[in-house]
């Protein structure tokens, strides 16, 4: 289950009135937007999303005169998911009031030339999911180029692809990080240079006790050095006394030369 921040979160204007609650039996999918401003700097951080979203709501109410922003959930390149008007509730942006009748509508935050991020992915398949299990028969997943009766770009090329590739769909397994063989070697040797840190840096274990044993065997070959260098390698042995002068007998003649 998804965790949808609330319409406080971006401090939403409350809604006039509108076209009410979805019909189970006539909803058909999921209809995927993007705001389409045609800028690239993004919005990225729980402010500036919240300051986009009551932006759009402000110009969906006070310029297209709408009830509320178009759109059901906003779901940002964080993974978080935002409620706008609610998943039950019948939205203003597919294009007519037949296909807003027949679809949802998700607002991608995403800016020109920016891909989903697997977060964003990820998040807005379980909010497709969640989606699903209030209408059963709802399971399409379309491009509001798909829908809109008149030409749009919306929701842009990369969030098509995605939907192609099944990006969305729920239950979809999919590898976001396509590596290189260097860029594995890489994090492989990053890997194991973070498991040697920790192997030595532990507090307990075998890494310790090795640690411990290879400090003493460097003393003891330090202390073997210093005490070569110093002459001390060598067992102290007391002085000899000094041998005795010969003497010849007392009652015996020099031998004649």
């Amino acid at each position: 289950m998804v965790e949808y921040l609330p319409r406080s979160a971006w401090n939403a204007r409350p809604p006039t009135a509108g076209p009410g609650n979805l019909t189970v039996s006539r909803v058909e999918g999921a209809v995927i937007h993007w705001p389409g401003t045609g800028s690239t700097s993004v919005i990225h951080t729980k402010a500036a999303v919240a300051s986009a979203l009551r932006g759009w709501q402000d110009y969906h109410m006070d310029t297209r005169g709408w009830s509320d922003i178009a759109y059901q959930v906003a779901v940002d390149q964080s993974g978080r998911a935002w409620t706008l008007r609610g998943l039950r509730t019948q939205s203003a942006a597919n294009g007519n009031n037949d296909v807003n009748e027949r679809y949802g509508a998700i607002l991608l935050v995403l800016v020109t030339g920016e891909q989903p991020t697997a977060a964003m992915k990820a998040t807005t398949r379980a909010v497709i999911a969640d989606f699903r299990r209030l209408y059963p028969r709802g399971t399409a997943i379309k491009p509001h180029s798909a829908v809109r009766p008149d030409p749009t770009d919306c929701p842009g090329p990369a969030a098509r692809a995605a939907i192609a590739r099944g990006d969305f769909t729920p239950g979809h397994v999919e590898d976001d990080l396509p590596y290189t063989q260097a860029q594995l070697r890489a994090m492989m040797q990053a890997e194991i240079e973070e498991y040697m840190r920790r192997f030595w840096a532990a507090p307990t274990g075998t890494g310790t006790a090795l640690r411990q044993q290879l400090n003493r065997i460097e003393a003891a070959v330090t202390h073997a050095a210093i005490s070569e260098d110093a002459g001390l390698d060598q067992p102290l042995v007391p002085d000899a006394p000094p041998a005795p002068d010969p003497e010849q007998p007392a009652d015996q003649e020099p031998a004649t030369q």
